[in-house]
């Protein structure tokens, strides 16, 4: 591959770990919403379906960001090899991105899951009176 093809497929493979993003962040807020709004009891089993698919979907978007993550990383590594004076993101900064990306996704997914998990507990409770 050429330096125009290895920058292009550098640009498609960043969309397509943004929209992996996004689609994380969809389903997060989709679970958070809709826990929020339910307002008789969620059975057990119900609460445990609805977890294990999320943190099933989590792990997914986690994996396929991880594999388009080193897609990046080889992409940039040939550009470098090549003598590219195209400038794309250094290898500290590629890190940094890396890490944060996985931090927001792994931090996101146990608060989603520790909220789902409280307004399964607050609808238990028998109601309070004011």
């Amino acid at each position: 591959m050429n330096e125009a093809e290895l920058f292009s497929l550098f640009i498609e493979s960043s969309q397509a770990l943004d929209s992996n993003f996004e689609f994380w962040l969809t389903v997060s807020f989709a679970l958070l919403v809709a826990s929020y709004l339910v307002e008789e009891r969620i059975p057990l089993p119900v609460l445990a379906v609805t977890v294990f698919l999320y943190v099933a979907s989590s792990l997914l978007f986690m994996i396929r960001g991880a594999a388009t993550g080193r897609m990046l990383t080889s992409i940039r590594d040939q550009l470098e090899f090549m003598n590219s004076e195209t400038s794309i993101i250094s290898s500290n900064t590629n890190l940094v991105v890396a890490v944060t990306y996985f931090v927001i996704m792994i931090i996101g997914s146990m608060a989603t899951i520790a909220f789902v998990y409280w307004r399964y507990r607050e609808l238990r409770e028998p109601q309070r009176l004011s």
